[in-house]
């Protein structure tokens, strides 16, 4: 079969660069040509497309369109395709069984007869076989594990139900009787819930306890791996809006979740989030055989049923009250779940687990003694994440549950913001179409595509397009056209941020290279009258940082016309050691106070930033010891 390709640069289409992408017309190009097409657009808020001239709303970046997945699912076999179907077929138990819990997408299903019963009732189907483990790794906490199963009905009227187990070991005092009402009571609880994952009950099996529900062709975690590791704007802003409505859903019906994190994140056969797994632990909690040591530091956590990089600070200590509460008046009991969205969110935006490289103490002492967010969420830049965004996943990992945002709030926040992305049906391609004239379209330089568009260097640098961003800035060079460079560097988007200042935000060191070689001054305010290097030092980019640095960037500059924090104050607010020893070498002041009198050792310690304490102490900070603060403590 000819391999599908792109009717504008007949490149055949990949996963990659050129993805297939779809217009609001239907209309479908490779990510490369509507990317070139976007940067001649005035405005560059949208697209008008090639063969019908039709316009669509992209915002600042073709992230934001809809790929054509069937076109897709002939080059791979990703799940995330929604053409993908389950396979049903029993024609052979052996095939059936070693089906993986991402099942592969067939491009052509065999017709197979339907069940004989359209709803799964574990009453009127005992018959549960274990298939295949899902995943490689170590069993989760308290040994559970997760199969890909089939539930049959038995006898003569047999049928195979495709389903995923989680399995839990049981012990002699467990007491079987609670569970049972409390897994019936969650059935019901969140039959009627949207975006989640059906759950069907549970079941005694041998010297384990199987938790029964849908299975789903892929997942969050395992779209991001396809990805190389992380979403771009458009998945976390849909798979983000489906994750808050159906845990809102579920705590309208009483339900804590508890354990939100991608790989509980399932991707149904319409590319659409679902929640799994919620409600468990309230259930898991009740088990004897679940419980943390008394001589642990985190005695009384129900902490071997939850993953602790995930975990709110109140879940560690002894949960007192049922995760599954109808009437409870406090709310702030749902706010968990909050504080796991915004972990989730973190690693969906950065492609790195919170707290990553941590034991489980080590996390215990950050979040519940010493109240700290997730150190990657100062790097939740990669997508070109909007301000509001940002800042509501930050309002997350406030330490007071009541301060944190409810779901109900944050999916206005998400539909707010995917109000300009379009929402079309797939649409096959037709590779031999010539546009109306019968002219192909003529090749245009990357200098053509930004005269007409100041903001094309802000797209090349949100794409993460380092060798976009040196082929337009050496055009412009060779053309003598100054006015046209600084018009490229100097121009502000709407949120008053320069290129120069996005790609600090994104801590890529490549990109902040390839502008700074033509930018004289580095230290460019944006609308807040902050400099680059704010954003690189927040980025915890010593790279980036040291870039600057070679080129004349101020390190004793201080904010809002001296009246606000030095560099150094902001890099030791974030507890950057690399990034303060780069200040420190190139001359900033180790012993500079600000208006409150702060040393930087001081909110150093104050933090709890040990590493860039030392870092200040080695490099001349150590008369800051006896500088007094506004409270006259040293």
């Amino acid at each position: 079969m000819r391999r599908p390709c792109c009717s504008l640069c007949t490149t055949c289409y990949d996963e990659d660069e050129h993805a297939p992408l779809l217009l609001h017309c239907g209309h479908g190009f490779c990510r490369v040509c509507l990317a070139r097409v976007l940067a001649t657009s005035p405005g560059a808020a949208a697209i008008a497309c090639p063969r019908c001239r039709h316009h669509t709303a992209v915002g600042n970046s073709v992230s934001a369109l809809r790929k054509n997945y069937p076109i897709l699912s002939l080059l791979s076999d990703s799940p995330s395709s929604p053409s993908f179907r389950h396979s049903d077929s029993a024609s052979s138990s052996s095939s059936e069984d070693d089906d993986d819990f991402f099942a592969r997408p067939k491009r052509r299903p065999t017709p197979t007869a339907p069940p004989t019963c359209t709803s799964v009732d574990l009453a009127s189907h005992p018959d549960l076989k274990l298939a295949r483990r899902i995943g490689s790794g170590p069993p989760g906490p308290a040994g559970q594990e997760v199969f890909a199963a089939t539930l049959s009905r038995g006898g003569a009227k047999r049928c195979k139900h495709q389903v995923a187990v989680k399995r839990v070991p049981l012990s002699a005092a467990d007491d079987l009787e609670g569970v049972k009402e409390d897994v019936e009571r969650l059935r019901r609880a969140s039959t009627w819930c949207r975006n989640v994952c059906t759950f069907h009950g549970a079941m005694r099996v041998g010297a384990h306890l199987c938790f029964v529900m849908d299975r789903y062709p892929g997942s969050v975690q395992e779209e991001m791996r396809q990805n190389g590791g992380r979403l771009t704007l458009e998945q976390i802003l849909r798979y983000g809006a489906d994750i808050a409505r159906g845990v809102a859903e579920l705590h309208a019906a009483g339900i804590v979740c508890m354990s939100i994190k991608p790989s509980n994140i399932l991707l149904d056969a319409n590319g659409q989030a679902v929640v799994s797994d919620f409600g468990l632990s309230a259930i898991l909690k009740n088990l004897t055989s679940r419980k943390v040591p008394d001589d642990s530091n985190m005695a009384g956590m129900d902490g071997t049923v939850l993953s602790p990089n995930y975990t709110a600070p109140e879940a560690w200590g002894t949960l007192k009250k049922s995760l599954i509460s109808f009437g409870d008046s406090a709310d702030d009991i749902y706010k968990s779940d909050a504080w796991s969205f915004g972990c989730a969110l973190v690693e969906m935006c950065t492609g790195a687990v919170p707290w990553a490289g941590l034991s489980a103490e080590d996390v215990y002492k950050s979040v519940v003694k010493e109240k700290k967010p997730p150190p990657q969420y100062s790097r939740v830049v990669g997508v070109g994440l909007p301000g509001e965004l940002w800042k509501m996943i930050g309002d997350c990992f406030q330490s007071r549950p009541s301060k944190r945002p409810s779901f109900q709030d944050m999916l206005k926040t998400f539909l707010r913001h995917l109000l300009d992305i379009p929402r079309s049906p797939p649409a096959s391609p037709e590779n031999d179409v010539r546009l109306p004239n019968g002219v192909e379209p003529p090749h245009t330089s990357i200098l053509d595509l930004a005269h007409d568009n100041p903001n094309a260097l802000h797209h090349l640098v949100c794409e993460g397009d380092a060798a976009g961003v040196r082929d337009l800035l050496a055009e412009a060079a060779s053309k003598g056209n100054a006015s046209l460079i600084r018009s490229l560097l100097e121009t502000q988007n709407t949120d008053g941020h320069t290129a120069l200042h996005l790609a600090c935000r994104r801590g890529s060191a490549e990109l902040v290279e390839a502008i700074v070689a033509y930018q004289e001054n580095v230290d460019i305010l944006d609308k807040d009258e902050g400099p680059p290097i704010v954003f690189a030092l927040a980025a915890g980019s010593p790279q980036c940082v040291r870039a600057l640095i070679r080129r004349s960037s101020n390190v004793n500059s201080t904010l809002r016309e001296g009246l606000g924090p030095s560099l150094a104050h902001i890099c030791a607010h974030h507890g950057q050691p690399e990034c303060m020893e780069e200040l420190l070498m190139a001359g900033a002041d180790p012993n500079a106070v600000d208006g409150d009198n702060e040393s930087i050792l001081h909110i150093a310690v104050a933090k709890r930033y040990t590493d860039c304490a030392i870092v200040i102490l080695e490099n001349g900070g150590c008369s800051s010891m006896s500088i007094p603060n506004s409270q006259n403590k040293t």
